[in-house]
């Protein structure tokens, strides 16, 4: 396997709402998502489909970072949760990376703070 550098990809759909920003990693298995808007039920509605889009195209292993989205809500989590089944039933996992405290909280909250791996510090920070 050759080592190229990692690839940045902006995904073609985007509203004035949510924006996806997908990094691939050197493995051809992984890469980095930035979800920058509100996760509510339109932008879920987006992220779930390019996340879906990410995985079908063999990226199963994602590290979704939360930092740039301003609302979470249950359209929201049910994107991240669909994005999870889907990589673990191709042999992936999913990361959550989320150092706002609100985003946080709703993890917490609804407990996929357990069922995802979460990663407090900033996306800068960890790469």
């Amino acid at each position: 396997m050759a080592n190229n550098p990692p690839v940045q990809a902006n995904f073609l759909e985007q509203t004035a709402m949510m924006r996806i920003d997908l990094t691939e990693l050197k493995n051809q298995t992984e890469a980095r998502v930035a979800l920058i808007g509100d996760l509510d039920d339109s932008g879920g509605k987006i992220a779930r489909r390019q996340l879906a889009r990410a995985v079908e195209s063999g990226k199963v292993n994602l590290t979704i970072d939360l930092d740039g989205v301003g609302a979470l809500n249950s359209g929201g989590l049910a994107a991240l949760i669909a994005t999870l089944r889907m990589a673990r039933n191709r042999g992936g996992d999913v990361r959550v990376r989320a150092s706002q405290p609100h985003i946080r909280r709703v993890m917490e909250l609804t407990g996929l703070s357990r069922v995802f791996h979460v990663a407090s510090e900033p996306a800068a920070a960890a790469a």
